[in-house]
């Protein structure tokens, strides 16, 4: 972004929060006083207040905005611009009351007024935020893509890095190209450091990066590859010389490091490997004790030890029918993972010692898994929801998740299967050679499908429910900013209110009882 760039913007969110404090002051004098000021001493008064209000509004502004200088308005989610106002009039109430405690005006000023104006100026000044937010994101500024990059991998993984680039890159880089390093790198001629065509390719290479006219490099090397430290040692080396700037992305076992995957020991940075050995009980469950990015590296690391077992995602409603159903518990804690997909559950977690805990969100796990797996060194086979579903899902998901090895869908009838039936979907199955086995029967259908074939299944099933649905599109996903605030019940709650209203009341209410109530 361009400094005159950055400083308009900042200019604009003055003045849209000036106009909210005006807008504001107005209603509350309005609201207060029925238009007009009813003894002459308070025209003074109340101007100086807002003579303040605005001046100060603006330095607590120019402050934050300089600390937050790398974060543009745009990539503030809802919740994150909700969290900077209330920070913002938090300072600016303190700042009004120590100035009519100076002036010791405090006994002269109606209370009632002042919680008007902070009540109003913090709603309008959040609304109108968002609505500026919505306008740039719309007009889609160019001159927000502040560095350009290009990445460099093999061609393999070609599809794999453009797709997830394009998708998490932000507002700090534009993507301007992805170039294939096979020829410059090929692991025959890198053994061979005398290899004259091999030279001109990698000097080839270079130029072209050069020709972009980009400031910044992505290395993209899966660090299984033999040759990786002279690939990375000699293109940094190059890259240099030409005043380019390199990120060298990290793999581990086919999964990219995430800030989810680097622990701190001491002066350290390290990776973190999960032996997935911690569990919490929440009403009989025994959890796993983990986040997203460890889950799906642990599952890709122990693929083979997981073949004929599964795994479940249990929310606070299969919490509560497993603690009303023994044989239904029996079958969540005999799980080789039973991930906690549901917020409360996991503030129990926390509040029990484990406080690194996080949700894991069968969709969440899902997507994570699927970009993991776009290399096709594991495959997947979708088990389970409707034709119409499963038709969604054929169309979708080689689109989203281009290289991913998908060796079958099926969609079963809606009743019992037969012993003949059964065999044949898991002949099926097994025939697939599918590692992964998504199975979207719908709690609690999906778990008990899974216990009963477990051993005879020869890859790892994983009951997800809804899942299918949300990579289908046909039922939305909840906005991350609601997913932050552990509110996406709520959100799935309006979509489907006939079905989910006495689910959720029933479940939320014995779970209340249960995890909080009866404990104390």
């Amino acid at each position: 972004m361009s400094l005159s760039r950055s400083h308009r913007r900042k200019r604009i969110l003055l003045i849209v929060d000036a106009v909210s404090l005006t807008l504001a002051y107005v209603l509350m004098i309005t609201i207060r006083f029925n238009w007009h000021f009813k003894k002459e001493w308070m025209v003074p008064l109340y101007s100086m207040i807002f003579v303040m209000e605005i001046l100060f509004a603006t330095l607590v502004n120019v402050y934050r905005g300089r600390r937050l200088d790398y974060k543009a308005i745009e990539d503030l989610d809802p919740l994150e611009t909700f969290t900077e106002v209330f920070k913002n009039q938090v300072m600016l109430f303190v700042f009004l009351l120590v100035v009519l405690m100076a002036s010791k005006n405090t006994y002269l000023v109606s209370r009632l007024a002042m919680a008007y104006l902070v009540v109003i100026n913090f709603v309008l000044v959040f609304a109108f935020r968002l609505i500026y937010r919505g306008i740039l994101i719309k007009m889609g500024n160019p001159d927000l893509h502040r560095r350009r990059l290009v990445a460099l991998t093999y061609a393999r993984d070609m599809d794999y890095v453009r797709a997830n680039l394009e998708k998490d890159l932000g507002l700090e880089f534009e993507l301007e190209d992805i170039f294939q390093i096979d020829d410059a790198y090929a692991e025959e001629a890198t053994r061979n450091i005398d290899d004259y065509e091999a030279v001109i390719n990698r000097e080839q290479l270079v130029s072209k990066v050069k020709e972009t006219g980009c400031s910044d490099v992505f290395l993209c090397i899966p660090d299984k590859l033999d040759i990786v430290d002279f690939v990375r040692t000699d293109l940094v080396r190059r890259l240099a010389n030409e005043g380019i700037n390199t990120y060298y992305g990290l793999s581990l076992d086919g999964l990219w490091v995430t800030r989810h995957l680097i622990r701190g020991i001491g002066y350290f940075q390290t990776s973190y490997y999960s032996a997935m050995s911690k569990r919490c009980s929440v009403l009989g469950v025994n959890f796993a004790v983990s986040n997203v990015e460890n889950a799906v590296l642990y599952v890709r690391s122990h693929i083979k030890e997981l073949f004929g077992k599964y795994i479940c995602f249990c929310n606070v409603h299969t919490t509560v029918e497993a603690s009303d159903h023994a044989d239904y518990m029996e079958i969540q804690n005999a799980s080789a993972l039973t991930f906690p997909d549901g917020q409360p559950i996991v503030n129990r977690i926390q509040k029990a010692g484990f406080v690194k805990a996080e949700r894991i969100a069968g969709p969440d796990f899902m997507e994570t898994m699927f970009s993991s797996t776009m290399d096709g060194k594991l495959s997947h086979f979708f088990y389970g929801s409707s034709e119409e579903t499963i038709e969604l899902l054929k169309e979708k998901l080689p689109k989203r998740f281009p290289g991913m090895d998908i060796r079958g869908f099926y969609s079963p009838p809606y009743r019992e299967l037969t012993p003949e039936e059964d065999d044949e979907v898991i002949e099926m199955l097994n025939a697939s050679g599918a590692d992964f086995i998504w199975i979207g029967l719908g709690a609690p259908k999906q778990e008990k499908w899974m216990a009963a074939h477990e051993g005879k299944v020869h890859g790892v099933m994983l009951g997800v429910g809804a899942g299918f649905n949300f990579f289908a599109g046909n039922i939305k996903r909840a906005p991350m900013w609601v997913r932050k605030i552990g509110m996406e019940w709520l959100y799935r709650l309006f979509q489907d209110p006939k079905r989910l209203l006495k689910r959720y009341l029933a479940s939320n209410a014995k779970f209340i009882w249960r995890a909080y109530i009866m404990r104390k």
